[in-house]
């Protein structure tokens, strides 16, 4: 599977991909990719895949990346860029599956879907900033326009960003949700598909030894992603690559280390920012914080020691326990027993 936030380089660089992300307006050089494509709607199939993209390379056999509906359609199979030779917009592939055919590609049962192809030159680049910094971001492509016009949810200020019933509204809904989705809205002016792009997870981990190994494997189970760095130059350069969604575990007890990494992450908003050790070791770091200008608000932040009270004891078993706090964290909720609380289950979930 692919993903538009690959356009950016891999996670876990700390220096900008092929394509520098300090310059969102040019993506002409991420990877040689030339386009993506997308499901724009579906039909039957027994189940979604949201925020899969495939990224296509340039001419009839230019190389791709990634697969749609669940790995059933492979861009290679479909001659996805010759959509492109028809139109420089892009366009509308249509494809159906009988109930063999699904059940060969590894789908629930038959169905058809509508892909659509576009040049990466469509996202605009407000996009492609957030792509580069790894934040949520949305597209919005109207669909019955041969343009194929596509754009950013509406900013502040905007007639439609204070419209309940535009797309830029369901967008900003589904953004809050935190998860990647897919929805058409039906508008006067035709149909409108709104994309969500939510980037997996990535945890960079400060230090090396058998932890950063288990929660590699841990982490590998969700989907999310995970880089052991050691040296100061290095965890920085990590850190600056992160966003919201991503985390920062500090295995390293190095004062000259630490602070430093630990303040950094804080301050850029890494979403989940944790460090092993003792409660003395947790105590001195927050005091080297606070002696490096770090606000108490941002120190609050600091889950040290981290993960869960479970009772780990393995490096199997504390990887456990740390992913599970991240994952809390991520949700907003207390980390409680289901048993202890009320009201749906996974109620608090994004």
């Amino acid at each position: 599977m692919s993903s538009l936030y690959d356009l950016a380089g891999p996670a876990d660089a700390g220096a900008p991909g092929p394509s520098d992300p300090s310059d969102p307006s040019d993506p002409s050089g991420a990877r040689d990719v030339v386009a993506f494509a997308r499901v724009a709607a579906a039909a039957g199939l027994g189940a979604r895949w949201p925020g899969q993209v495939a990224l296509l390379g340039p001419g009839a056999a230019g190389a791709a990346a990634g697969s749609l509906l669940g790995g059933a359609v492979e861009p290679a199979s479909l001659d996805l860029s010759a959509v492109l030779d028809r139109s420089a917009a892009g366009g509308l592939v249509d494809v159906e599956f009988d109930d063999a055919a699904a059940v060969r590609a590894g789908l629930a049962c038959g169905g058809r879907a509508s892909i659509l192809v576009q040049p990466i030159g469509a996202l605009p680049p407000e996009v492609l900033s957030a792509l580069a910094h790894r934040r949520p971001t949305a597209v919005l492509t109207r669909l019955d326009d041969p343009a194929l016009p596509t754009r950013a949810p509406a900013p502040p200020g905007d007639p439609a960003y204070g419209d309940p019933d535009s797309p830029d509204s369901l967008a900003r809904s589904l953004l809050e949700r935190g998860e990647p989705a897919d929805a058409v809205a039906e508008t006067a002016s035709g149909r409108m598909l709104v994309s969500v792009y939510v980037p997996a997870p990535h945890l960079v981990v400060v230090g090396s030894g058998a932890l950063a190994t288990a929660l590699g494997a841990q982490l590998a189970l969700l989907g999310w992603s995970s880089a052991e760095v050691t040296g100061l130059d290095d965890a920085l350069a990590a850190v600056d690559a992160l966003g919201p969604g991503d985390g920062v575990l500090m295995v390293d007890h190095s004062a000259d280390v630490d602070g430093p990494v630990l303040a950094r992450a804080l301050r850029g908003g890494v979403g989940y920012v944790a460090a092993l050790g003792s409660r003395r070791t947790q105590a001195a770091r927050r005091e080297r914080l606070r002696a490096i200008g770090v606000d108490e608000a941002s120190i609050e932040r600091l889950r040290g020691p981290a993960g869960l009270d479970i009772g780990s004891r393995t490096p199997a078993e504390i990887a456990v326990a740390i992913v599970a706090e991240m994952l809390s964290v991520r949700a907003s909720t207390s980390g409680a027993a289901l048993r202890d609380t009320t009201g749906h289950l996974n109620a608090g979930r994004p």
